[in-house]
């Protein structure tokens, strides 16, 4: 008849642990816990579970010019925040070529102004695949083709 409380309370133990877990509170930051599972980056047109107006604020801008043999990459994640507080910001840009082999990354913190990087590549490749990562809304791409007079 003792065992019965001690039954009991290992019981409600377990039941607040899973609790926990589901709410993103045993071991999980909050930006783990928003983010839904990606299968790969999202585009301007396939924005997965957000919207346009997400996808806008996240598909990095890309422009480039010729620099002699190489080729300047600028890129940007035109008014998204980089909050602390919350967190909520830009973790990374990175560039690549057509094949998906990195040519350049740029890590940011939140407390950077502004989610922007230029990369000075030393070859032109034909196709840029351009990414950034948000700690909240996962990873965005944009595919440029490469075209110079």
């Amino acid at each position: 008849m003792k065992r019965l409380p001690f039954l009991h309370v290992l019981f409600l133990f377990a039941a607040a642990g899973l609790v926990l877990m589901t709410l993103g509170w045993a071991g999980q930051s909050s930006a783990a816990a928003q983010e839904p599972s990606q299968r790969g980056p999202y585009t301007a047109t396939s924005f997965g579970p957000w919207n346009a107006a997400v996808a806008k604020t996240h598909v990095p801008e890309v422009t480039y010019e010729k620099a002699g043999t190489a080729l300047t990459v600028n890129v940007k994640v035109d008014n998204h925040p980089m909050d602390a507080q919350k967190p909520h910001f830009i973790q990374w840009i990175r560039v690549e070529d057509g094949n998906g082999k990195l040519l350049a990354k740029k890590i940011f913190k939140p407390t950077d102004p502004a989610p922007a990087a230029t990369f000075h590549l030393a070859s032109i490749p034909e196709k840029l695949k351009v990414l950034d990562h948000c700690n909240v809304h996962g990873t965005w791409l944009n595919e440029v083709d490469v075209k110079l007079p």
